[in-house]
């Protein structure tokens, strides 16, 4: 199993690979990250035409954005949070409820950046509630969890070898790098606590998250 993080700048996609044709992508990235995305993956030595499933943590720009580029080249699945597909669609606003100062000040610069998104209407989209999706025929042992918190739909990749991929479930204290803080937006932080709480009870070995990061499961029990 390998986890191979595709740096985008300011966020990170994953690419999971159990083997060269077993391949799952974690987020799209930006609007206009689509292109980037595929030529990384064959700089990583993988063919893109190999990914069969795309898995959105959630619906916000930064990780959703890139889909309509991807899914006009790839024949893949894509599965978001239920919770999160009206806004993956275009269909409703993403509800950005800041934490604290970084949050507040992140929310006005975000309000001021046109949200354009190529088009995914009529993209047929896998949506999971409050359950969790196994990856076994996708020829990945692990399995999607929900961990709402940071938004409703919030979704995590956990690998039966150890690593968790968890999105915005937590982000770097000084928003691109240091330790593991609590995300700048979280829409329920009650939610937010148990996800994290869920995560660990998972034992992984490395959590990846989108910005900053890998994490040890230690540095988020301090956060809690």
């Amino acid at each position: 199993m390998q986890i191979i993080p595709l740096s985008l700048g300011m966020v990170n996609s994953f690419l999971v690979s159990e083997g060269p044709k077993n391949l799952l992508l974690v987020d799209t990235g930006n609007p206009g990250d689509g292109r980037k995305i595929l030529n990384k993956v064959e700089e990583a030595g993988y063919r893109p035409e190999d990914i069969s499933l795309i898995i959105l943590t959630h619906g916000h720009r930064d990780h959703a954005g890139g889909l309509g580029e991807l899914i006009a080249e790839l024949n893949a699945r894509v599965l978001v949070g239920e919770a999160d597909a009206g806004i993956v669609t275009g269909k409703e606003s993403p509800e950005l409820v800041p934490v604290g100062v970084k949050g507040r000040f992140s929310k006005a610069i975000v309000s001021l950046i046109p949200d354009r998104r190529t088009d995914v209407e009529g993209v047929n989209l896998d949506e999971i509630g409050e359950g969790e999706v196994g990856l076994y025929g996708f020829g990945i042992d692990g399995k999607i969890v929900s961990t709402p918190g940071h938004t409703g739909g919030s979704l995590s990749v956990l690998l039966e070898d150890g690593p968790a991929i968890v999105g915005d479930l937590v982000m770097p204290k000084f928003l691109f790098f240091g330790r593991a803080d609590l995300p700048i937006f979280a829409e329920d932080r009650t939610s937010l606590k148990s996800s994290i709480e869920k995560i660990l009870a998972a034992e992984p070995s490395k959590i990846y998250a989108s910005h900053g990061g890998p994490y040890t499961p230690d540095q988020l029990r301090r956060l809690l």
